[in-house]
């Protein structure tokens, strides 16, 4: 059979036609992953309008990624955060473990601060396995734990209704309870009651029908809650006994949780002694700023909680204001806080310093202050809680003897430039006053870890210098070696960790010590741990590991060994003005003078 030249034109031309993709799917094509083998079937299928419409829809559908509420955060690089790939090459099972098994409630600016960063950072989490826990519950847990309220609620409110599960909203509820706030806390305690039968909910029912002064029902809700054996604790039944009036005592100490702060509220029994020593940053917060509870009892929570970094100074200094001394205490504050002492005589010396008197003696009230928190280890709150008295203090004669003491003060508080004024003033008085040049030596290696610009700063021979001029060095019969030691170890260490050089003859300084010394050091499988991640530049990793190794006494408590590693390794995946923070708050602290 033979064919025209027009009909085989005519062929070809359909062929190709079909053969080839229509122009209105090219828009598919850059958004698909794969391009399909066309085949002329499939392009006849594809012919009418509707077809068309439907496989366009199909396929950006398909290409379009659910945002991952577990990766939800409120800070990014941009704005005080850690990198989105934080979570990068990390094992799901290992961090949730280490996640439950940090300590919350460590006496740690800085530590409190780098945990925080961590947990409000966005970013994708680690692969989910099959028996992970949810880790945005995790996240909300751990902020609660923390005490950052505010950093919770802002959260939560980002969180899709789709997401948020009965744990976030136990969470929520307990949340609610330690802020005060009953109204919301029992709107959101009904909602859930209807839902289900959870002891938890049970529980804060109990609470809200207590506060609404309806006793019978509440009386009815306790006594099925007696009756479950799962999930409530002997405390909780007897604090709702003596709630209710049915037994005059508590037999068994009360745990410190969000439900019995609540029903101690609505008693008359008094926040429990253990609860300031062992309540976390979220309970102290709660007892402080508490109107309802004893002055002396908010005061002892709130100076806790700002150690911990959840209560500001100004909050400290408000509740200081609030205590009630006479004239005499005032006149004579500086022998009274040490009769008294804690937080009370704190609270004294900080009304005496701030009445209208000479500079001389607002400078003795200041720098007694201080040297008494040394001494008690609240070196940082006293600094911070007066740091604006302290900026109000002239540099000149009038208190160049106390001028070392100030200076350090202000470091502790990041006042760079105020307290260049004072280097500058100490610099041009030491040159002809050994007891200011000793001072001088004495606070020079702090000043270069809190520096961190200039690098000239540090010489080898500071560290000599440092060493002679600390307490008792000059006499050498009455020279505690160990004590001396033990602080150089711990300086030198912070000082190499963080790029500076000791020398051989630093080094050989703690060779006058005892050949072995005690310090906490982290276990092997924390240490190996820490190197293992921060050689892999697992970021998100490397910090919860470093935050292990400092333990629950934090960089002030941390052996030189331990803050060596944790320095180094932070600083090797890019944290380094957390690295620098923890090396400050450990420096800061320690009887250097």
């Amino acid at each position: 059979m033979t064919v025209s030249r027009t009909k085989l034109y005519f062929i070809f031309l359909f062929i190709g036609f079909c053969t080839f993709p229509r122009f209105s799917a090219l828009p598919q094509e850059a958004v698909s992953p794969t391009i399909p083998n066309p085949t002329i079937s499939t392009q006849l299928e594809n012919n009418t309008n509707s077809q068309a419409s439907e496989t366009d829809t199909s396929i950006l559908i398909d290409t379009l990624q659910a945002i991952d509420p577990e990766s939800i955060g409120l800070l990014s690089e941009a704005n005080g955060g850690f990198s989105s790939d934080l979570w990068l090459r990390s094992n799901r099972t290992q961090v949730e473990s280490l996640l439950l098994q940090l300590p919350t409630g460590v006496r740690s600016r800085a530590a409190h601060q780098l945990l925080k960063t961590l947990i409000l950072s966005s970013g994708p989490p680690p692969e989910k396995k099959s028996d992970s826990v949810d880790f945005l519950e995790l996240r909300l847990e751990t902020l609660i734990n923390l005490g950052e309220f505010e950093s919770f609620l802002e959260l939560f409110g980002k969180i899709p209704d789709s997401a948020i599960t009965e744990n976030i909203r136990k969470l929520k509820s307990n949340l609610l309870l330690l802020m005060g706030d009953i109204e919301s806390a029992c709107t959101l305690v009904n909602n859930q009651v209807r839902e289900g039968e959870s002891p938890y909910w049970q529980k804060a029912l109990f609470i809200c029908q207590l506060m609404k002064g309806e006793d019978a029902r509440a009386a009815l809700t306790l006594g099925l809650l007696r009756e479950q054996n799962k999930g409530v604790s002997i405390d909780f039944i007897e604090l709702g006994g003596l709630s209710l009036g049915e037994i005059p005592t508590l037999s068994t100490p009360p745990i410190p949780n969000p439900l019995n702060f609540a029903l101690l509220l609505g008693t008359e029994e008094r926040i429990p002694d253990h609860w300031l020593v062992s309540g976390g940053p979220s309970i102290q917060r709660a007892i402080a700023e508490s109107a309802t509870i004893p002055l002396t009892t908010r005061l002892i929570a709130g100076e806790n909680a700002a150690e911990m970094g959840v209560f500001s100074a100004d909050d400290v200094g408000y509740l200081y204001r609030l205590m009630q001394f006479n004239d005499e205490e005032l006149d004579n504050a500086i022998s009274e806080a040490k009769r008294v002492g804690g937080p009370i005589g704190r609270a004294l010396l900080y009304q005496a310093s701030r009445r209208p008197q000479s500079i001389e003696k607002r400078a003795s009230l200041l720098v007694a202050s201080w040297r008494n928190s040394l001494v008690t280890g609240h070196g940082l709150l006293t600094a911070h809680v007066n740091k604006k008295a302290l900026l109000s203090l002239p540099v000149n004669d009038q208190i160049a003897n106390f001028a070392p003491q100030v200076a350090r003060a202000l470091l502790a508080t990041d006042n760079g430039d105020i307290f260049g004024l004072w280097l500058k003033f100490l610099n041009k008085k030491a040159t002809t006053d050994d007891q200011l040049q000793q001072a001088l030596d004495s606070i020079m290696p702090i000043v270069v870890v809190a520096n961190t610009t200039d690098k000239t700063l540090w010489k080898p021979e500071l560290a000599k210098k440092w060493w002679d001029s600390i307490e008792d060095i000059k006499i050498s019969d009455t020279v505690d070696y160990a004590k001396n030691s033990e602080r150089a170890s711990r300086l030198f260490a912070v000082l190499e960790a963080l790029g500076y050089n000791i020398g051989p003859d630093g080094w050989n300084l703690l060779l006058s010590g005892p050949k072995v010394i005690t310090a906490k050091v982290p276990n092997t499988g924390v240490r190996y741990g820490l190197h293992r991640t921060a050689q892999a530049e697992q970021v998100g990793e490397t910090i919860l590991f470093s935050l292990l190794a400092l333990g629950e006494g934090g960089p002030a408590e941390a052996g030189p060994v331990a803050l060596s590693l944790v320095i180094r390794c932070l600083r090797h995946v890019g944290v380094i003005q957390n690295a620098q923070a923890i090396a400050l708050e450990a420096v800061i602290v320690s009887k250097f003078q």
